[in-house]
């Protein structure tokens, strides 16, 4: 059944600093978000307590990704890192530069890094070890996301608004399988998040998200206009998920994507958080009952209930 609402939210953990990125790992069940001025890394258990933090000896941090339960890799300005041993004594080790996005694969293990040049660089878990394998991207590369199969590849120069790829892997070095165009507004959209039936595309700070659904082997790209600027944007399954700079987490399911037209469409459901703080960073678990996690301005970490509609 679809996803028809938001609840119980609750504060789960606080790092006192802006929060800019966040992560998901499928096993263990873990959230991972990164704090910026001063660098902080909070990891919290989807399905219960013992949420940590670790400070962290650098000037920023943008964003993280989660290799395993005791190793993450953050983008820090233009700069990658690998944490070594989270719940052991961390270690530092820079395994990455001139980076401008990082994005992790739920099921851990590899991480893919965009560069300034339009390379990218994969990173993989080898034993205690992160090592980086830089490759040629064909084509201008304007972001990446992984799901557990695939990368999601958001792609400049195939149309008036680029194209999204999906390449079979954990790098867009195999051959898409599928792509699309997207519309010519879709132009300044920079950040991309990948799901199996629905990936969004957006920019932090605009109102309009483009929808790509995926259906019947096909692609199919609409952009949605939500009437806020977006902090950030998360998927699961057919239904996305956005947070506003007032506080707001909405809920928009896979019914009101497709009905969507110019007019901004009324969101399934909505949240007010009432957290110190803006809304800076959205995760979704997906593993046990779903839940969606927000990270704060001011360093307050939440979780939602993510509630399917009820049959009959």
């Amino acid at each position: 059944m679809p996803f028809s609402n938001l609840s119980s939210p609750r504060k789960v953990h606080g790092l006192d600093a802006e929060i800019r990125g966040a992560a998901f790992l499928a096993t263990p069940g873990l959230i991972a978000m990164v704090s910026t001025d001063p660098v902080r890394l909070g990891v919290c258990p989807v399905g219960g307590s013992g949420a940590r933090t670790t400070n962290l000896s650098l000037s920023s941090a943008e964003d993280v990704a989660l290799l395993s339960k005791d190793v993450a890799v953050v983008r820090s300005e233009d700069a990658v890192w690998a944490l070594l041993g989270i719940t052991h004594g961390p270690k530092l080790d820079q395994v990455g530069r001139d980076a401008r996005l990082l994005a992790m694969r739920p099921t851990g293990e590899t991480a893919l890094a965009l560069g300034w040049d339009g390379s990218a660089t994969e990173l993989k878990l080898d034993r205690n070890d992160v090592n980086g394998r830089t490759f040629a991207v064909r084509g201008a590369a304007r972001a990446f996301d992984l799901t557990d199969t695939e990368t999601h590849a958001v792609m400049d120069g195939a149309g008036e608004g680029g194209e999204l790829r999906v390449h079979p892997g954990a790098t867009p070095e195999p051959g898409p399988t599928l792509r699309a165009s997207l519309p010519r507004a879709a132009q300044n959209l920079n950040r991309v998040r990948a799901g199996a039936k629905l990936t969004a595309v957006y920019k932090r700070g605009a109102s309009a998200v483009c929808a790509v659904v995926r259906s019947s082997g096909k692609l199919t790209a609409r952009l949605i206009e939500l009437g806020d600027a977006v902090a950030d944007v998360a998927v699961l399954e057919s239904s996305l998920f956005a947070a506003f700079a007032d506080g707001r987490v909405a809920l928009y399911d896979g019914a009101v994507i497709e009905a969507a037209s110019s007019a901004s469409p009324a969101p399934t459901a909505t949240v007010t958080l009432g957290a110190r703080g803006e809304p800076t960073a959205l995760a979704v678990a997906s593993k046990g009952a779903p839940s969606l996690w927000v990270g704060t301005s001011a360093g307050e970490i939440w979780s939602l209930s993510i509630v399917r509609k009820q049959g009959g």
